[in-house]
């Protein structure tokens, strides 16, 4: 029986959700993290039809309110769980040029996307590293390596995660500390990202990878202490064109992506 817990936030639908039944298979104690208890209840019944008698705790909680991360570290120290995993996947986007879009949902993905992941980061990695065990998962995206007009705000925000995550890497190393932290940087996935983000006929939409290959190969890549994840051969492909070409070419070709797909 393992006794350990794994906190996974987004974890009602699409990669978050398939993170979840990863540790579930394995038979962690998963926190499961969404705004809304409806969708929570329903991933929960998902997982417990799949494997029956692991045990599941539901926090109803919106990442956009920025007083929403302590309250989650509250509530899981106040009823005694170590966390041993885990899984910033919590994050949405906007598309549209940035003179046209919201500014409040833009500093919500801000929210959401960077600053809670960092909040929980904090929070988190204090007690793994004083008790010299523990890991975490971040999920960024091929976002990460590139802008991205008309989603500025969100590739920014993705760019943030590879950087804060890459340099708590090298601290990690020099703290001689045994916790590892993982990048997932997924390339478009087929999860509810789209829908929310406004973009459902583009041409990203059309061609995305499966959600539960991505959550997959980004378990494998924590429980193994590997420092990132490319999930598939986009994600490679993505990852090594930025490498070689330079920010305008990357910016059109993330551009392209995001034009309507006409049938």
């Amino acid at each position: 029986m393992n006794d350990q817990t794994a906190l996974i936030t987004g974890a009602s639908s699409g990669i978050g959700f398939e993170l979840a039944r990863c540790f579930a298979r394995d038979d962690y104690r998963v926190v499961l993290v969404a705004r809304h208890l409806d969708e929570l209840k329903e991933a929960a019944r998902l997982i417990h039809q799949e494997f029956e008698g692991v045990d599941i705790i539901l926090l109803p909680y919106d990442l956009s309110l920025p007083e929403s991360s302590e309250q989650i570290y509250a509530e899981t120290t106040q009823r005694g769980f170590r966390i041993d995993a885990l899984v910033n996947d919590a994050g949405f986007g906007e598309t549209g040029y940035f003179t046209d879009t919201d500014l409040q949902t833009e500093l919500n993905i801000i929210q959401v996307n960077a600053a809670s992941l960092v909040h929980l980061t904090k929070l988190y990695l204090r007690e793994m590293v004083a008790r010299n065990e523990g890991r975490i998962l971040q999920v960024g995206s091929v976002a990460s390596f590139s802008p991205s007009p008309c989603q500025a705000v969100y590739a920014a925000t993705k760019a943030f995660v590879l950087s804060f995550s890459e340099a708590i890497q090298h601290e990690l190393k020099q703290q001689k500390s045994a916790v590892t932290m993982t990048i997932l940087c997924p390339p478009p996935t087929a999860t509810n990202f789209f829908r929310t983000a406004h973009a459902e006929n583009t041409r990203a939409a059309h061609h995305t990878a499966d959600a539960r290959q991505v959550a997959e190969d980004g378990y494998d890549a924590l429980m193994e202490g590997e420092s990132r994840s490319l999930p598939t051969l986009g994600a490679k492909v993505n990852f090594l064109s930025s490498l070689v070409l330079p920010d305008s070419v990357l910016a059109t070709l993330m551009n392209a992506q995001l034009h309507e797909e006409h049938k």
